[in-house]
């Protein structure tokens, strides 16, 4: 047993008892970690400090290698706190990123990993309206490649054709490849002959390598076939034991009427 202090983001919280909580947080250094905060719901009815969910602060807790669940002695939220919760698109897109990582169960520590949630967080916080779910889907994919699951864009997932080199099926002005969720990344107009599979027009292929590059493209159209995308994408390389619920969450909050790259 160690008494630990570290920086963490608060990803999950549900009660436990009358007056206690479970904390879900994502550190630098031992990855996501389970706490019970005992009595936390009174101090909070006192007055005391408390942190939101997505929130920032320092922790201290009693950490036992072989066990689950471990106990939170102090919270010290950082100023500052996000404002994740003046917008329903925000939070809900905030859940999204946090599921990805609950669902990937993070055992191990990961800087960059962190210093990226802080990044996507704070964009979605301070973005203009027009722009978060720009930062929703930014946020998602950067997160699936930082945990291991990067899309493959610039060559077929299947033969590794350089797709900058290879024919693309041509429909009406467009050139379409095929996104291949399964594989992993887009797969050439040979490779995806007779398929069924998604097509992915050039403007939505550049907007989806800025994306997983963790930045917002200039603009986004079809918001919600990449939304789509992505999230066939998540379930089938991180195969939570439930569906995502923030994505069934945020796909009424589109707009409807946008026109998609994906055919």
């Amino acid at each position: 047993m160690s008494l630990i202090t570290s920086d963490g983001i608060l990803l999950r919280s549900h009660q436990y008892s009358e007056s206690s909580r479970i904390l879900r947080f994502l550190t630098p250094d031992l990855g996501i970690v389970s706490l019970i905060g005992k009595g936390m719901r009174t101090r909070g009815a006192r007055g005391e400090a408390s942190i939101q969910t997505f929130g920032e602060g320092s922790i201290t807790f009693l950490y036992k290698p072989e066990r689950d669940l471990h106990t939170l002695r102090e919270i010290h939220p950082r100023e500052g706190s996000l404002a994740l919760g003046r917008g329903v698109k925000r939070f809900v897109g905030a859940s999204l990123v946090a599921e990805l990582l609950l669902s990937h169960n993070l055992e191990e520590g990961d800087r960059a990993l962190y210093e990226w949630i802080r990044t996507v967080l704070h964009n979605l916080a301070t973005a203009e309206e027009s722009e978060v779910l720009t930062w929703v889907l930014a946020g998602g994919w950067r997160t699936l490649a930082e945990l291991g699951f990067p899309p493959r864009l610039s060559e077929c997932v299947r033969c590794d054709r350089d797709l900058s080199d290879s024919e693309a099926e041509v429909i009406g002005e467009g050139r379409l490849f095929r996104f291949d969720v399964g594989a992993g990344g887009v797969i050439c107009a040979q490779c995806g002959k007779d398929t069924a599979l998604p097509r992915v027009g050039p403007s939505a292929l550049r907007d989806l390598e800025v994306l997983v590059e963790g930045r917002a493209p200039s603009t986004l159209r079809g918001s919600s076939a990449h939304l789509s995308l992505l999230e066939r994408y998540a379930e089938h390389h991180l195969s939570p034991r439930r569906g995502f619920r923030s994505f069934a969450s945020l796909r009424p909050l589109l707009n409807k009427t946008e026109e998609s790259g994906y055919r």
